[in-house]
C-alpha cells in the first residue's frame, strides 16, 4: 500500500515537473529565432 501512495505521488511530482519545463510560456531567449547548428559565428 504505501508503494503505490509513494508511486503515486511521485508521478504526480513528475507530470508537473515536465508540464512546468516544457510549457515555453513565450519566454524569449533573445536567439531571434535563428539557430545555427550550434556553430559559433565569427566576428570579421
Amino acid at each position: 500500500m504505501n508503494k503505490k501512495l509513494l508511486y503515486g505521488v511521485l508521478s504526480g511530482v513528475f507530470a508537473v515537473g515536465m508540464l512546468a519545463a516544457c510549457n515555453g510560456g513565450g519566454m524569449d531567449d533573445g536567439g531571434g529565432g535563428q539557430d545555427n547548428g550550434g556553430m559559433e559565428e565569427e566576428g570579421n
